[in-house]
């Protein structure tokens, strides 16, 4: 007598729900907006950890080539594996959560392309977002499998939608209110050149900007090693240690140095952008002059 069982990937840390770093939705649109021509998705690789919270945390990712054709899907398994390699090398703490894809809802290819994924990790999720009509950050969905099985025989899977947010770090709201401040409101034609902001005065602002948020960070860290140092707070190891390795990673360079090679850099790239508006210019000049002959 055979028994039908039902088993739902996930069940054995109980995922509850997917939090996912705002980083992540940037490289799956940057992925699919640089997509080959004729694409009509593309995929990648979660990365992040399995908290003691029933849920997963998605931190980064990486594309990954495939192809689809008709029934068959083909993934480049060697660069796959090469890229977490690399990944794994600068992030130890990570590993592979699962995928992502663009698209409106799974198809066959979809199974397809999870049950790879599940060889790679024992229960990997399915972050899928619509990039046609991403608008905002109710346009993500998640799944995990579930796999009905007879005995040890397995008849289909299909996918099962988990809650997901999108929970950003202090350094991701760092970029994003950068990002933020250089959004501007629609402007009638006539008024969009008078009211036009040059891009380097933008770019030196966001840096002065993130800058002003990393220090207000150091002091608040500089606060609480003062308190710990005095006894007026306890201190905890794991703080200390994690401090040590974050200023351990941190190059040691000369004040005068670092200020040369920051005002070369500067002054190189207000070359660059000078040429390229010179260019315009002379381009804009170049073709009045060419329609003012043909009208001749």
């Amino acid at each position: 007598m055979t028994s039908l069982d039902v088993f739902v990937a996930g069940q054995e840390y109980g995922v509850k729900q997917v939090q996912v770093s705002p980083m992540v939705l940037f490289n799956v649109l940057d992925h699919y907006l640089r997509r080959a021509a004729g694409s009509t998705r593309v995929i990648g690789t979660l990365l992040g950890r399995v908290t003691g919270e029933n849920s997963v945390e998605v931190v980064s990712s990486f594309p990954v080539p495939h192809s689809e054709s008709g029934g068959e899907v083909g993934v480049d398994v060697v660069y796959h594996k090469s890229m977490f390699e690399l990944q794994k090398s600068v992030e130890p703490g990570e590993e592979v959560v699962g995928w992502y894809a663009t698209g409106d809802a799974p198809d066959a290819n979809s199974v397809l392309i999870h049950e790879f994924y599940g060889q790679t990790c024992a229960n990997p999720v399915h972050l899928l977002i619509d990039a046609e009509l991403f608008t905002d950050m109710t346009q993500l969905k998640c799944f995990i499998s579930t796999a009905y099985k007879i005995d040890a025989q397995d008849l289909r899977s299909e996918f099962r939608t988990v809650p997901v947010h999108v929970q950003a770090t202090k350094a991701d709201k760092t970029g994003l209110e950068a990002l933020f401040r250089r959004t501007v409101e629609p402007l009638p034609e006539s008024e969009r050149v008078e009211k036009e902001v040059s891009r380097e005065e933008n770019e030196i602002e966001n840096l002065e900007a993130s800058l002003e948020a990393l220090l207000e960070l150091l002091k608040s860290i500089g606060t609480q090693v003062d308190s710990v140092i005095s006894g007026e707070t306890e201190g905890d190891a794991s703080v200390g240690r994690y401090l040590t390795e974050s200023l351990a990673g941190v190059p040691t360079i000369d004040v005068e140095l670092f200020e040369k090679a920051y005002g070369d850099s500067m002054r190189d790239l207000l070359m660059v952008v000078y040429l390229a508006k010179l260019t315009k210019t002379q381009l804009n000049i170049a073709e009045r002059m060419l329609s003012f002959d043909l009208k001749l």
